[in-house]
């Protein structure tokens, strides 16, 4: 950057370099393997048409895209868990599917229970998963200590 605010200098590494060629000495791209680097032949640093194409990457940059289409509402982060946290406080209802717990504990009593145990009535089910869900809330509320 330097570079480009003394014009002085500018004029004359540019015109040196071309003299020169392409420059000679190596450039390292990517990570550094210990000695090996890679060299590859780069034009002048300091040309005008790349002093061009830099002014317009910055003006593209800088500008805002054009567009007809509205920018969607969003939320700052944690507003919407804490509308979720106050709703779900207010409700009494369960939160797991009751469908897919019931088949759950179904599963479990075929590994666990003995053979003959297969049918549960409806109350001792709704009682495993308000116990089951009693105990996961206060491991979750012990966990945000």
């Amino acid at each position: 950057r330097a570079r480009d605010r003394n014009p002085t200098n500018a004029t004359a590494s540019s015109s040196a370099a071309a003299a020169a060629g392409p420059s000679a000495t190596p450039t390292r791209r990517g990570g550094s393997q210990g000695g090996e680097a890679q060299q590859t032949a780069t034009p002048p640093a300091t040309t005008t048409a790349g002093r061009k194409k830099g002014g317009t990457k910055r003006t593209k940059q800088a500008m805002p895209k054009s567009s007809n289409k509205k920018k969607t509402f969003r939320y700052k982060p944690g507003t919407v868990a804490l509308r979720e946290i106050r709703h779900f406080q207010k409700t009494t209802k369960l939160l797991i599917p009751a469908a897919s717990f019931i088949r759950e504990v179904r599963s479990v009593t075929q590994i666990f229970a003995p053979p003959d145990v297969t049918r549960w009535t409806a109350e001792a089910l709704m009682a495993i998963q308000e116990a089951a869900e009693d105990f996961l809330v206060g491991l979750f509320s012990d966990a945000m200590l």
